[in-house]
């Protein structure tokens, strides 16, 4: 009993001595926290509860029970790539390892089954159609919140190319889903990037040049930047330009497509300049649309009039 009684007392000395700070603690740290050895709660029979992890439940779906997101950012030329059919073979020996995200919707399949939209693992579903289902958690979202957790997933890849990207914002800023500076920072792209491809949307849809930018991976969204601000300053040029292309070279697409049209217009807008020597001076004649300059290096002489002139009809500076 003696011992018993020493031993308990011992462990009341010691929790004493954790609780109960000295006098010159009190003074140097009056807030104190209370350290308790766990051992000593072990022997008191005091035990801590510790938070459980939650495990979100894992779905296993048919494919023909996945829609996809409707403000997704995977154009489907993107698809059919070599990483996909290395992911491919990579799910058909060792299984999917990393879920997707999808929601519930209101629809069903023929037969009664639940109808998911896919958020997040776009490469990962197209990928697991050979093994028959596709693993995703389940999540309940707003467009809004589906959209940044879609742009949140992707932040740190770069397989997403930016004429790609630029149609997947498209939706997003029609339909107001989220405003423009929420999508330019969630993208990474700064603010007057984000402005100029957007001001690239008024010659996209008036040249109607979805139906010959077909394929993301061919496509530079510099050059389709370039078009919106010809288009902005000349759009019947453009117009002409583009119909020109589409008449003469109908198989031209993408990224060559774009360069053609440009090299159209530029060529068009390409000045006429002729350089004469007059008798005393030196005239440069420039030409730019329907603006004309002349530039005299020296004081010309009056009897160099004509060879003035002859300059000025050479660049056709002249009304007809």
């Amino acid at each position: 009993m003696g011992k018993k009684t020493s031993h308990t007392r011992g462990l009341l000395d010691v929790i004493k001595s954790n609780d109960e700070p000295t006098a010159t603690e009190q003074k140097s740290s009056p807030q104190r926290t209370k350290t308790i050895n766990p051992a000593v709660n072990l022997a008191m029979g005091v035990h801590e509860k510790r938070p459980k992890t939650v495990k979100e439940p894992v779905l296993q779906l048919e494919h023909d029970q996945v829609i996809i997101f409707k403000y997704h950012d995977r154009h489907n030329s993107s698809l059919d790539t070599e990483r996909v059919t290395q992911l491919r073979k990579s799910i058909e020996a060792d299984g999917q390892h990393i879920p997707g995200v999808v929601r519930k919707t209101n629809e069903t399949t023929k037969d009664g089954r639940i109808i998911y939209e896919l958020i997040v693992g776009r490469l990962r579903f197209e990928a697991s159609r050979t093994v028959g289902f596709f693993k995703a958690f389940i999540k309940t979202l707003t467009d809004a919140e589906a959209a940044k957790l879609m742009f949140s997933e992707n932040e740190d890849r770069n397989d997403i190319l930016p004429f790609e990207r630029w149609l997947s914002i498209l939706p997003l800023v029609d339909d107001k889903v989220l405003t423009g500076k929420e999508i330019a920072e969630m993208i990474g792209w700064d603010a007057g990037n984000f402005a100029r491809t957007m001001k690239a949307r008024d010659a996209y849809d008036a040249l109607c040049l979805s139906d010959k930018l077909v394929d993301v991976t061919k496509v530079k969204l510099n050059q389709l930047v370039k078009i919106g601000s010809l288009y902005k300053e000349k759009p019947k040029t453009l117009t002409e330009a583009v119909e020109k292309i589409k008449a003469n070279y109908p198989d031209r697409k993408n990224n060559l497509f774009l360069k053609s049209v440009i090299s159209v217009v530029e060529g068009e807008e390409k000045p006429k300049t002729k350089t004469t020597i007059l008798n005393g001076s030196k005239l440069k004649v420039k030409k730019l649309g329907e603006k004309v300059t002349l530039t005299f290096e020296g004081l010309p002489r009056e009897s160099s009039m004509d060879e003035i002139v002859a300059a000025l009809k050479e660049v056709d500076g002249f009304k007809k």
